[in-house]
């Protein structure tokens, strides 16, 4: 019996002033073309997250899309897609949380990478515990 409830994130769509550079920007990062129809649409995944790209005739945004994509090695990665062509509009920046890295596709689409560091996250909650705690 169908509740009403959203259940999860169907798919992800980026915009593209060119559907072939998008293409091939999306294969470079090692996203899985799953098909694409010419100059309508292509679609990718990444493990059980869809992403689709759509085309449009508007000029580029150069706007964050909100989406991060979780790498085990920043810096590897950094190194790698690099030597790809991969346009990085900030590079790695280690934060409490973890490494972050932008990259633009090319519409002007910029998304996250990120690699955490749960271990630092675990230091921070424990100290802030700490002092709530001497605070008392």
């Amino acid at each position: 019996m169908s509740s009403g409830e959203i259940k999860k994130v169907g798919m992800l769509v980026l915009m593209q002033n060119d559907l072939n550079k998008g293409v091939e920007f999306y294969k470079k990062l090692g996203l899985t073309l799953k098909f694409q129809l010419k100059d309508k649409w292509a679609e990718f995944r990444l493990g059980d997250i869809k992403i689709g790209l759509c085309p449009t005739k508007a000029e580029p945004f150069n706007r964050h899309s909100g989406i991060v994509l979780e790498v085990d090695d920043l810096s590897k990665t950094f190194k790698n897609l690099h030597k790809k062509g991969i346009e990085f509009v900030r590079e790695p920046v280690e934060a409490t949380h973890g490494v972050m890295a932008s990259i633009k596709d090319p519409s002007g689409n910029i998304l996250d990478l990120y690699q955490p560091t749960p271990e630092k996250v675990a230091e921070l909650v424990k100290k802030v515990k700490q002092e709530e705690e001497k605070s008392k």
